[in-house]
């Protein structure tokens, strides 16, 4: 197997409603079976390269961490829209935003001032330690929120695609993954893919 990073595909040739490779710049790649799994950037790269309407958007999540000692928080704390995750370290993360902002990827003061608070209410004595960290991403959201889309995209052989996983995709990544492979091997799948199949909608015919 070659790994190579860095590199922009621009590109995806199909021949007759078949995958027929990839392209980037002046670089050429043939195979039969390709995997798009860009996160919140799937549908970007399907529109530009293959003129699909593909049903996934970015959503924008914040979140934080206080330095805390190791034995300050000993469990995991729900509130009604955030929630504490203590690390061993004695870290604890606070989080998260929902934000359909487009692909602004920035951290915001309001949503550090939200995150802040909704920390303390939950566990006061938070504030007693120092915010190490504020930070931002973007994750692939879908009409039916947490359910991806996984397999073969209808109409176009070989190519397929892994994403839309929401909040879920740490979760959800083994089984997805194994999912994907049952598929493209045509072995008997670990659950009926029907659900996450992507059927799409393009304005001109794919050739």
């Amino acid at each position: 197997m070659t790994l190579r990073e860095g590199i922009e595909v621009d590109r995806i040739m199909i021949e007759r409603g078949k995958m027929a490779g990839v392209g980037a710049a002046e670089q050429r790649w043939q195979a039969p079976k390709v995997v798009i799994a860009g996160g919140a950037w799937s549908s970007k790269i399907l529109a530009q390269v293959a003129n699909l309407n593909f049903p996934v958007e970015p959503v924008r999540g914040q979140m934080m961490i206080f330095k805390s000692n190791p034995q300050f928080l000993k469990r995991i704390v729900l509130g009604e829209s955030h929630y504490l995750i203590p690390r061993r370290d004695g870290r604890v993360l606070v989080g998260s935003t929902l934000e359909y902002v487009g692909f602004k990827k920035a951290a915001t003061r309001q949503a550090y001032n939200r995150l802040y608070q909704a920390a303390l209410e939950l566990v006061p004595a938070l504030e007693e330690y120092p915010v190490e960290f504020h930070w931002s991403g973007l994750r692939p959201g879908t009409k039916n929120q947490g359910i991806p889309y996984i397999g073969e995209v209808e109409g176009v052989q070989g190519l397929y695609v892994n994403a839309g996983h929401f909040r879920n995709g740490v979760v959800l990544a083994p089984a997805s993954a194994r999912l994907l492979v049952d598929v493209m091997l045509h072995r008997e799948p670990i659950v009926d893919p029907t659900s996450y199949q992507f059927i799409p909608q393009t304005t001109e015919k794919i050739v």
